[in-house]
């Protein structure tokens, strides 16, 4: 036991692999590295998908407010015909993207159908729908669901572009 070294230190080496080729085979300094490459595939999915998930739900959420702005147009009879209709509720949506369609994400631009009882009285609801095909995160799947958008309100003078279409 030389140098001041106890019974109690070298047993402590040996079982804490303190000693030179101990340390080199029980040693846990690229541990972390490892585990973090494990972990990080996993991660950047994760965090794609929340992104995609939350660019959904915007397209989702506009494609609604733009129904219910389109609705209150119809309701008070703004717009003389269907295509002018059509034409504002479009340039109100929020991106390119879902107007023109033409992306990964929304290959095709969103439709939208205004449908009204035959008649279209005062009192009639008049329904906005409004639809575009999403593909959920493009380059790993090809899986559309479909995102809707609808609003109905009742009509508050009587609608002079009926034969628009009923649903």
């Amino acid at each position: 036991m030389g140098s001041g070294e106890t019974e109690r230190d070298r047993s402590t080496q040996r079982f804490s692999g303190t000693t030179a080729a101990g340390s080199r085979l029980r040693g846990e300094s690229g541990q972390a590295a490892v585990e973090f490459g494990l972990i990080v595939p996993f991660l950047c999915v994760l965090v794609l998908v929340l992104v995609d998930f939350g660019k959904a739900m915007n397209y989702w959420l506009d494609l609604n407010h733009v129904a219910a702005e389109g609705a209150r147009r119809a309701a008070v009879n703004a717009y003389p015909t269907a295509g002018e209709y059509q034409t504002y509720i479009r340039n109100r949506l929020e991106t390119t993207e879902l107007q023109t369609g033409g992306t990964n994400s929304i290959p095709n631009a969103a439709t939208i159908s205004i449908c009204l009882p035959e008649g279209g009285d005062v009192g009639d609801p008049v329904t906005v729908k409004v639809a575009v095909d999403y593909r959920w995160i493009p380059f790993m799947s090809h899986a559309d669901w479909s995102l809707n958008g609808s609003a109905t309100m009742r009509l508050e003078q009587q609608a002079d572009f009926s034969g628009v279409g009923t649903c």
